[in-house]
């Protein structure tokens, strides 16, 4: 069988079709495992991250089962539409714009944040820290303390592309992702990189401010490419 090359500005459903129409056509079979990532992505000319969304919007519509170190296989019965949503952009790209963008929030939070947004932030922060120890994942908490700091920019401008940055990190793919790849062990992890963003922003320094938060981000993304096969 041979793959088609893909491209389209909203990539990661172009390629989850592609797959798809090859599963229903019956060329992978119920129970058989697809070519390793690093195969498809090669086969298919995209890239890994683009192809791991397609992946796990694949997994959502039941075409397939991703199990870790061990590979993806396409499931038997009934299939939903592999049709992610046309509203949201793709997870990585939120993840990268999001650093672009909160990365010079957090900077600006250092220089101009009020003390009453710094307790407010601070108390977000607890909250966020409490949910990451109960296992909650995409805690309401984490996302208000994200917005406490664009508010606390001093830039109106901003506020409003963090809140739709953050709508579109909350997303259906994007959370399945998180439950597909990113540990108990990495949520915990997100205490400690808050707390350095909180932390910076309250001893005024921009440049950390700015470098924690762009941690935290890129952070986010490479746990959501591990265990690459």
């Amino acid at each position: 069988m041979s793959f088609k090359p893909i491209a389209s500005p909203r990539l990661y459903q172009r390629i989850a079709d592609e797959i798809a129409s090859l599963i229903d056509s019956g060329s992978f079979k119920a129970g058989e495992r697809l070519p390793a990532e690093r195969e498809l992505a090669q086969k298919m000319q995209v890239s890994r991250s683009s192809l791991r969304e397609a992946l796990s919007s694949l997994e959502m519509s039941q075409h397939v089962e991703i199990r870790l170190g061990s590979g993806v296989y396409v499931r038997a019965g009934r299939r939903k539409k592999a049709q992610p949503s046309a509203d949201h952009a793709s997870p990585f790209d939120v993840l990268h714009a999001r650093r672009l963008v909160e990365g010079e929030t957090a900077a600006l939070a250092a220089r101009n944040a009020t003390p009453s947004q710094i307790k407010r932030m601070t108390l977000k922060f607890e909250g966020l820290a409490n949910d990451v120890r109960a296992n909650r994942r995409k805690s309401k908490a984490d996302r208000e303390f994200h917005l406490c700091i664009a508010r606390a920019s001093g830039n109106s401008a901003l506020v409003p592309l963090v809140e739709r940055l953050l709508v579109d990190a909350w997303q259906p793919l994007d959370v399945h992702m998180e439950e597909l790849y990113v540990s108990q062990g990495q949520e915990r992890d997100l205490i400690a990189e808050h707390r350095a963003v909180l932390d910076a922003i309250i001893s005024g320094d921009a440049v950390a401010a700015k470098r924690a938060m762009c941690t935290h981000l890129a952070n986010a993304e490479r746990q959501r490419m591990l265990m690459f096969t």
